[in-house]
């Protein structure tokens, strides 16, 4: 099970309004522009403590308000839990179970979600930050321990970066070299483990059909291959003292995708594209369904645009087969007619208001 009640407070065209999802197809339609994204918006910044659409929460916050609040209530292994959170201009306050938290990596833990949204083809075309992230939000859910070295690495390469640009000696820099290097090769040897079990899964759901196969997943570490992290900090201090940062370690690292030895993100449509984003999305909750035993909610915003029928159909088969909670928006029901799920419910999206339609 997922998410069985939202609140949603000021949120873009959104004064007060509220719905109880079911644990299987959402399917939320309205015109366009009537807030059918909003919603979805909603439950990433109750999921994750920002927007997939903007990184500024002002335009977030309905017109005269101070802030905006989602609730919502969930359920996780079997338990009820409370998730909330309050975004106002530079304050942000967020609680489970009425418990204040600190960091809001913990909503993630206890809603963990994907969204694919028209924008979601930047995976592939975008900065490798983007690729970088992808391969982390496994990682975050699948080897949370693995983590503190990412925040330790992060710490010491703001350290040595600071220190190249200060004109420190190289005693100082060996102090943030070591960090970096253990912490950036344990980091880098979960990504490499992590893409291993994704790339079994996204074989799995291939070769259940869907349109879009033979896809290739090559990752690069960020350094040279076959050597160690703290002997290329090392070697490349004198230019990387010009330069006032690090040129090289796994917050340079990057993930190639292919089909047919052609870069998906030059050699194939939008249309392809948005199929292989959503097969990689696809994959990867099933990976996090079998390393954790528990379930992701997924969200596609806008599902009929640029997929052709059998792409359309093909991932609805592969949603209903992972038996997530699933939410997805459209302008009429008939573009979504696979109404084969358990449980399914249908939503209308008006300007202000989304009610079940019965």
């Amino acid at each position: 099970m997922g998410l069985t009640r939202l609140d949603i407070f000021n949120l873009r065209v959104f004064e007060k309004s509220r719905i109880q999802p079911c644990a299987g197809l959402n399917l939320i339609v309205g015109k366009n522009a009537s807030g059918k994204t909003t919603v979805l918006e909603a439950i990433h910044i109750l999921a994750t403590g920002r927007s997939f659409r903007t990184p500024r929460i002002e335009p977030v916050i309905r017109r005269g308000a101070r802030d905006l609040m989602v609730t919502g209530r969930v359920v996780r292994h079997g338990l009820p839990m409370s998730l909330g959170i309050r975004k106002g201009m530079g304050k942000t306050t967020a609680r489970i179970n009425g418990r204040t938290i600190r960091n809001q990596s913990e909503l993630a833990r206890g809603l963990p979600v994907q969204v694919i949204h028209p924008d979601s083809h930047e995976l592939l075309t975008g900065h490798p930050a983007q690729r970088r992230g992808f391969l982390d939000w496994g990682i975050f859910h699948h080897s949370p321990a693995t983590m503190v070295h990412w925040q330790h690495y992060q710490r010491a390469l703001m350290q040595r970066n600071q220190a190249l640009r200060s004109g420190l000696s190289d005693r100082d820099l060996d102090i943030w070299e070591g960090v970096m290097a253990q912490s950036g090769e344990a980091m880098d040897q979960a990504r490499r483990t992590y893409l291993d079990g994704l790339i079994c899964e996204l074989r799995i759901l291939e070769g259940e059909g869907f349109a879009e196969e033979g896809m290739t997943l090559t990752y690069r570490q960020g350094w040279r291959e076959g050597v160690d992290l703290r002997g290329v900090l090392q070697t490349a201090r004198p230019r990387e003292r010009i330069m006032g940062y690090t040129l090289s370690g796994p917050h340079r690292a990057d993930l190639l995708l292919h089909r047919d030895g052609v870069p998906l993100a030059e050699g194939a449509s939008r249309g392809q594209q948005k199929s292989a984003v959503l097969l990689l999305r696809l994959a990867q909750v099933a990976a996090f369904q079998k390393a954790t035993g528990g379930t992701v909610v997924v969200m596609v915003d806008d599902l009929p645009s640029e997929l052709d029928d059998s792409r359309r159909q093909g991932v609805l088969n592969l949603l209903r087969g992972l038996a997530c909670q699933v939410f997805v928006t459209a302008i009429d029901s008939h573009q979504v007619t696979d109404h084969h799920w358990s449980e399914w419910t249908l939503f209308r999206v008006r300007p202000g208001t989304i009610d079940p339609v019965v």
